[in-house]
């Protein structure tokens, strides 16, 4: 008797990319099993190292594919550490259990173990592989920063990423002329934006209009599906091979005076629920049939 393909869900119960998946499997009637934490509570995980045997409640965990995503949810409610930490505890952990098991089907399997991109590496990476990358600057100098104020429109970013993008503020030069840590300064960039999701094999595009800076702090945000050029699939895919990607979502911005696509970023586990919407479940569907879960 064949054994029917099934999912394993592992991370927050109220992170809406799960939620989003889940629906979709359940639409698809696959079965799927959830390892989750947050307002649910937590399993009760028993993992044996030597025998590569994880158990849930004591009952085996029996799956042929997996998604996984560590938890933001839980610390951007509660604002404690402690939610971070212990989601990046569970991650690690079902991370772990899934990297030891080859036989379940994962995306970016080679590149998890990583742990995630270094964005100003990125930036050069994209640089060598002939992507317009705006004019940036990884920096904590307050002489340096002054200077940008002064000539043209920048923008500010943390380097690990987690916050929105703002414009580049004027810094009081005082005490030892730094600031605590660098961040990441580049030229202001324009609307529209572009989102490409890499699924596999298979490319899918999304353009952006928003009046905010960044188009996830906007209340009004416009997405429509699009083709992806040519050429960004070429270099993206590159990118993305070299770095061992085979899910991941790449984000652009006009040059408000060529009206070239600009590279921002690369996201190795990308938020794509409201994309997938907008989609009408593309999205899901494409990662339902690259994990072995759905028929092409």
């Amino acid at each position: 008797m064949t054994i029917k393909p099934r999912l394993l869900l592992a991370g927050g119960d109220t992170d809406p990319q799960l939620v989003r998946l889940l629906k979709r499997a359940a639409l698809h009637d696959i079965p799927v099993h959830c390892l989750l934490t947050g307002q649910s509570g937590s399993p009760r995980l028993h993992w044996d190292i030597h025998r590569n045997r994880l158990l849930d409640d004591d009952k085996e965990v029996a799956v042929s594919a997996a998604f996984i995503r560590q938890d933001v949810f839980a610390y951007l409610k509660s604002n404690n550490a402690q939610d971070n930490s212990a989601a990046r505890e569970w991650f690690v952990s079902v991370s772990g259990w899934l990297l030891s098991s080859p036989d379940i089907a994962l995306c970016n399997r080679r590149f998890l173990p990583c742990g995630g991109v270094n964005k100003p590496y990125m930036l050069r990476l994209a640089l060598s592989m002939g992507f317009n990358v705006a004019d940036t600057y990884v920096s904590n100098d307050l002489f340096a920063l002054a200077q940008l104020h002064e000539h043209g429109e920048w923008v500010a970013k943390p380097v690990t990423g987690g916050a929105y993008c703002t414009p580049l503020a004027a810094h009081e030069i005082t005490g030892n002329n730094i600031l605590a840590y660098p961040q990441i300064v580049q030229r202001r960039l324009a609307s529209p934006e572009l989102r490409v999701f890499r699924i596999g094999n298979a490319w899918f595009g999304f353009l952006i209009q928003a009046e905010a800076l960044d188009y996830r702090s906007a209340s009004a945000t416009r997405m429509q599906v699009v083709d992806v050029p040519g050429d960004l699939v070429e270099k993206l895919a590159c990118l993305s091979d070299h770095l061992g990607l085979d899910f991941a979502a790449a984000d652009f911005k006009t040059d408000p005076h060529t009206g070239e696509w600009q590279f921002l970023e690369i996201n190795t586990n990308p938020m794509f629920a409201g994309f997938d919407q907008v989609a009408a479940g593309a999205l899901s569907d494409a990662l339902l049939t690259y994990l072995g879960l759905l028929q092409e």
